[in-house]
């Protein structure tokens, strides 16, 4: 994580060196000059809204197929304030053998009543202490009707039909085979 913010300093740095010897000792024209600040100060904007993927903000990405859910944290819709609910996953990669693998990530869902249900259901066994292996299912019947080119995450206000939209399914994991224990003498 710091090593990723000491080379974005430094290519801004580099960047703002070269800027400055640009504006300095080239010829060209004062609005010339002004539009090349302007654009270049622009793309610091959206390096940073790019950046926080990386610094740790739930990603809106596609969840894995297959993962191992670490904690889930719900915010319903506020009609009042006219906010839209979220459910937020934290989770584990998981490889073929179903092992987890790699940091937790985060990930932000739109808010759904099936969801909503699923996602606290599942919170309250972790409470329980239950370790859970979560899958994407899509409660398609038709899987020619999915649509892959779509945002999987958001629901359009003019469908209220759910079905293409991805829900989770949650197992638990069962506790690991350990051989007996045997007694030790001495």
């Amino acid at each position: 994580m710091i090593e990723e913010r000491i080379l974005l300093v430094s290519a801004y740095v580099a960047i703002t060196a070269l800027l400055l010897i640009f504006c300095l000792y080239s010829k060209f024209s004062n609005k010339l000059k002004t539009v090349v600040v302007v654009v270049m100060a622009s793309f610091y904007v959206f390096t940073w809204i790019g950046y926080k993927q990386v610094l740790g903000w739930p990603s809106t990405q596609e969840i894995p197929e297959e993962f191992r859910l670490i904690w889930v944290s719900i915010d319903e819709p506020d009609k009042f304030n006219k906010r839209e609910g979220k459910i937020y996953f934290w989770i584990r990669y998981m490889d073929k053998a179903g092992i987890p693998f790699g940091k937790p990530r985060a990930y932000s869902l739109v808010w759904n009543e099936k969801n909503h249900k699923i996602a606290q259901s599942a919170l309250l066994k972790l409470k329980d202490g239950t370790q859970l292996n979560g899958r994407k299912t899509y409660g398609v019947l038709d899987a020619d009707k999915f649509d892959e080119m779509a945002n999987p995450y958001e629901e359009s206000v003019s469908n209220n039909n759910v079905e293409g939209n991805p829900s989770f399914e949650f197992q638990e994991v069962a506790p690991p085979s350990l051989p007996p224990k045997t007694k030790f003498e001495n």
